[in-house]
């Protein structure tokens, strides 16, 4: 167990990192998930800058929450049994959530992020303690790869 304290971040962080752009609709964050096998990304902004993080949680969140009739079936069930009132003159407009919604929207602001020298043992310490699966890893600000729960645990088997 001594040598994996001696281990730093930058030594076990995967250091290809697929990000997403913050003005991606959710339609296109879920078929990028899907086609590269992965459950959450750092999202980048327009000038290049690592503005926060997504993940499939995000989008369940997203998605537990009524937006429209159509965007919702469970609600569209309800409002078409409704009598006297259609869900139209009710104000619910239809539309597919997926798409009228950016990743913006739904991703989380707060990067937690460690520099490449930190050691396995605080990064680890770090992640339980913010309750968390990834950290994104940095030399000077820039981000140089994502350190994850499975990454620790490859080493640790």
């Amino acid at each position: 167990m001594s040598d994996l304290t001696m281990l730093t971040a930058g030594e076990i962080m995967s250091p290809s990192v697929l990000t997403v752009p913050q003005n991606w609709s959710l339609k296109q964050l879920i078929e990028f998930f899907d086609q590269q096998n992965i459950n959450g990304a750092p999202v980048m902004g327009d000038n290049g800058s690592l503005v926060g993080v997504v993940s499939i949680s995000d989008i369940l969140k997203f998605d537990s929450r009524a937006h429209s009739i159509t965007e919702n079936p469970s609600t569209q069930y309800y409002y078409n049994n409704l009598d006297g009132a259609s869900p139209e003159q009710l104000g619910l407009v239809g539309g597919d959530s997926h798409t009228l919604h950016q990743v913006s929207e739904i991703m989380t602001a707060h990067i937690v992020s460690v520099d490449v020298s930190v050691s396995l043992s605080d990064v680890a310490a770090l992640m339980c303690r913010k309750k968390i699966h990834r950290v994104f890893v940095t030399s000077d600000n820039e981000l140089n790869g994502v350190l994850s729960t499975l990454d620790i645990l490859k080493r640790v088997a």
